[in-house]
């Protein structure tokens, strides 16, 4: 094989950390979750949900390590799959969601939700809640790790991931398996960073696109599944061999994932 993606898991530049209690305010979570309206002003909750609670609850329990990816993508599947509004399209409220997003603190950088200027939810298939979250520019960057990145040797190289990019908007999907969380069909958005291998050919590259991220419950562990970005080929020179096979390998690996 000429290239392995390669995995971006957490190196020795960094830990996954957990939020001090001080910091969060879970019942504040529950309250803005609550407070969420579509873009006509319908409530998504016309009454509270002891089940939501309780998952929310374990969901941002202080005392579990878990990633803020986790918690991100998690708690929106638990708001397509309690909400009551009885539409199956809808955009959510911009000012709610950034509230909701702040509070909640499933961003490292917490000013990031304010470049979001749409979310769109589209419930046609209950089991896999399709969303799409725009941005108020073309090009968004979300530095990794407080923008330290995270690195990892691996294929003879340091395997640096230093931010997500994303291109105007982005889209997932969002299904269980078992008892974890998927996000799958990612589109709009890459990894970018320095990656490649060193041996009989050596290969640099510099985007990422990841395919899926399943969330190991109640863990910072996920079995993420990614491969080279096209977008690699429309910025850097590279041959039309390594072009054909990229298109045909995906990389799987289970390691501890964050942003």
């Amino acid at each position: 094989m000429l290239f392995a993606v390669p995995s971006y898991a957490l190196g020795g530049k960094s830990e996954l950390v957990s939020l001090k209690p001080e910091e969060f305010d879970i019942n504040q979570v529950i309250e803005d979750v609550y407070a969420l309206v579509d873009s006509e002003n319908v409530k998504l909750f016309d009454q509270k949900n002891d089940e939501m609670d309780k998952e929310l609850i374990a969901l941002f329990d202080t005392s579990i390590l878990r990633s803020k990816l986790e918690q991100f993508y998690t708690m929106l599947y638990h708001i397509s799959r309690y909400t009551t509004i009885e539409k199956e399209e809808f955009h959510i409220d911009r000012g709610l969601t950034i509230k909701l997003l702040i509070s909640s603190r499933v961003f490292t950088d917490r000013e990031f939700p304010k470049n979001i200027s749409n979310v769109f939810l589209s419930r046609d298939n209950r089991e896999k809640p399709f969303y799409e979250v725009s941005f108020s520019s073309d090009r968004v960057e979300l530095g990794l790790n407080y923008g330290d990145g995270f690195g990892i040797s691996r294929v003879g190289m340091e395997q640096e991931a230093q931010a997500l990019v994303f291109y105007g908007s982005f889209s997932f999907k969002l299904r269980k398996k078992g008892e974890n969380v998927e996000a799958y069909d990612f589109d709009g958005v890459d990894l970018y960073g320095n990656f490649g291998s060193r041996g009989v050919v050596n290969v640099d590259i510099n985007y990422v696109a990841v395919k899926s991220v399943e969330f190991h419950k109640a863990s910072e562990m996920a079995l993420v599944k990614a491969k080279v970005s096209r977008k690699e080929f429309e910025i850097n020179k590279h041959t039309w061999l390594l072009g054909l096979v990229t298109r045909f390998v995906t990389d799987k690996s289970l390691q501890p994932l964050d942003w």
